[in-house]
């Protein structure tokens, strides 16, 4: 880390450990003896600190969380100090989450707002992300079993989290957002300035979208409380089953954002050189499963909701620092099969399970 990154961690974790401790002398009358960095994780959008905590009567294991502004994200973080809406929503959650057996949220700890930083505790367990590897081919049968057990309480993990967090309807003026962030991240794809997109992406990919918000006139869209993100990278599995992390940009959507993330998760899986489809095939249909009978949701609002995914997944494979070959050859068949989808109606096979788009 540099010298200016070193004295700001060094900054926020002052005035962590003095909330630290404001916070445990008042819930548990312990004093908070020793603050031990652990680990340090610069992710794409945050900066993680593993931390031990060490007091007058136990020692505990926590994560820091602090919001990084960047240009993807910019757009979330300048509106609402998203350390407050990630803690708030997880201090909302917690207690509900508790009373469903396999599907948690980590707990809450505290929130600094000025450092844009909360803390919550240590979550066992590893990445789902990191277990994928189980869908390879040749792979231990038993381990990929343990994987498919993890994606079906993924599908009930996030039927509870629409519940908790209440499904209602709206009228088309919901889908305004996901429009707006379409095309923000068009935007982002376009000062790229790749030869691999065509040059009018942007635009046309824009007049589809509009056209399918027109056709929304009168209909009713069914809204909840957004993930974000919700996918295996900000998923841990562990014997005691699945808790979802990182909910930066947490807000109200239509239902079918969240859901749809997932897909096209499995769908840009399916690009790996390694991993078996017919596996894929039955992650997605456990994580289904899981989830329970779909709800009816308006073509139109399928068709801007993959669409959305869709242009997200192109951004990564655009933006991405991976060298190695294989990865560029994964990385060039998603932005591939993506860019397709959004510019050529007869790619546009929909990842909604039954649906005639």
């Amino acid at each position: 880390m540099t010298e200016a990154a070193l004295h700001d961690l060094d900054s926020r974790l002052k005035r962590i450990r003095e909330a630290l401790s404001n916070h445990l002398f008042t819930e548990k009358d312990l004093k908070l003896t020793d603050l031990e960095v652990l680990k340090v994780i610069k992710r794409g959008f945050s900066c993680v600190v593993f931390l031990r905590a060490h007091t007058s009567g136990d020692v505990r294991k926590l994560v820091m969380k602090t919001v990084v502004h960047d240009p993807v994200n910019i757009a979330i973080t300048k509106k609402e100090n998203q350390a407050v809406v990630e803690f708030n929503i997880l201090k909302f959650l917690y207690p509900k989450f508790e009373k469903v057996e396999k599907c948690s949220v980590p707990r809450p700890v505290l929130v600094d707002p000025g450092s844009e930083t909360y803390v919550m505790e240590f979550v066992e367990g590893a990445l789902l992300g990191d277990e994928f590897r189980s869908a390879r081919y040749f792979s231990s049968r038993e381990k990929f079993e343990t994987l498919n057990e993890h994606y079906h309480n993924c599908g009930r993990w996030l039927k509870h989290f629409q519940e908790f967090t209440g499904v209602h309807e709206e009228g088309a003026e919901a889908m305004i957002g996901v429009i707006e962030r379409c095309n923000y991240r068009l935007k982002l794809i376009e000062d790229l300035k790749d030869s691999r997109c065509p040059k009018n992406l942007r635009s046309k990919v824009m007049g589809y979208v509009q056209e399918q918000f027109e056709q929304m006139k009168g209909e009713k869209i069914y809204v909840s409380g957004r993930h974000g993100d919700f996918g295996s990278w900000n998923i841990i599995a562990g014997p005691l089953g699945v808790t979802v992390i990182d909910y930066l940009g947490y807000g109200e959507d239509p239902i079918s954002v969240d859901l749809l993330k997932m897909l096209m998760n499995f769908e840009d899986e399916r690009k790996y050189l390694t991993y078996n489809s017919h596996r894929i095939e039955t992650l997605r249909k456990s994580f289904l499963e899981g989830f329970g009978p779909l709800p009816i949701v308006p073509t139109p609002v399928l068709a801007i909701c993959e669409a959305f995914h869709r242009i997200c997944s192109a951004l990564a494979c655009l933006s991405s620092k991976e060298t190695r070959f294989h990865r560029r050859i994964e990385r060039s068949r998603c932005l591939t099969a993506n860019l397709g989808w959004l510019t050529n109606e007869r790619k546009r096979k929909p990842l909604w399970p039954n649906c005639d788009q």
